[in-house]
């Protein structure tokens, strides 16, 4: 008996316990909670699979980009080498922005129409008696507007003065165009092998001299013929058929052109 209302107290004062405790509390839909608890675990694994897709498509990305990278260094590297030769080839062609306007085949030319200029010059000075020379026009002092660069100048002895080769007069300018064909000539024996120039003509130009310079130039080419090259003259002037010692004449007539020699 007293064990019966030792357990009944027991359990009443559980029931007393619980009953404070669940004082002012609602009872839980525990199926609503379910389905809810199952409506979130179907969200989280949309939410999972959508994470695994923007891992994917992160890796993705970030494999792209540091190809991109790759790519970008090689095109830079690339479009290094690309200006280079751009540059080169403008260089080249004479055709680089700021400056002067030289090409390659004229840069080489230049080489060659120094020494005709040397060459001509040791004429030259003698057939002026040493009033000027040429020199060929230096690179700094070309401009960069057209193709430039087998340029002349004029060097004065007298003043040391320097002036474009086209102020030269009409004498002038036959005695150096007559220097540098000379000149030329000497050029081509001294670097063409075995080539020999054994003949030269000149056409005209020595009216424009007056009787010292037309003496001095004949001079100079009959230094240059000697005795075994021929050189000859084409002119009119009448002063010159003293200087000359083998003169063909041609004479106009009713039949036609007839040709003599005079020795």
């Amino acid at each position: 008996m007293r064990r019966f209302e030792k357990e009944q107290a027991e359990r009443k004062g559980m029931l007393i316990s619980l009953q404070e405790q669940a004082s002012g509390k609602q009872i839980t839909d525990t199926e609503a909670m379910q389905a809810e608890l199952r409506q979130l675990q179907e969200q989280r694994k949309i939410q999972e699979r959508i994470y695994q897709k923007k891992c994917s498509q992160n890796y993705q990305n970030e494999q792209a980009f540091e190809q991109l990278e790759r790519y970008w260094k090689e095109i830079g590297s690339r479009k290094e080498e690309y200006e280079l030769l751009q540059d080169l080839n403008k260089t080249a062609n004479g055709t680089l922005s700021g400056s002067v306007k030289l090409d390659f085949e004229t840069y080489v030319q230049r080489q060659y129409f120094k020494q005709v200029i040397y060459a001509a010059n040791k004429r030259l000075v003698r057939m002026n008696f040493e009033q000027f020379y040429l020199e060929c026009r230096e690179i700094s002092n070309l401009g960069n507007q057209g193709q430039s660069g087998l340029d002349m100048d004029v060097k004065s002895f007298l003043n040391d003065s320097v002036r474009d080769v086209k102020t030269l007069s009409g004498g002038e300018s036959f005695l150096a165009a007559l220097a540098m064909a000379l000149g030329l000539a000497d050029i081509i024996q001294n670097t063409a092998g075995a080539i020999r120039l054994d003949t030269m003509f000149i056409d005209e130009g020595f009216g424009s001299l007056d009787d010292e310079s037309r003496n001095q130039a004949i001079q100079i080419l009959n230094e240059l013929a000697g005795d075994e090259r021929l050189v000859g003259i084409i002119s009119h002037v009448n002063e010159l058929k003293e200087q000359i010692d083998r003169k063909l004449f041609i004479e106009k007539g009713e039949n036609g052109s007839k040709a003599h020699w005079e020795l």
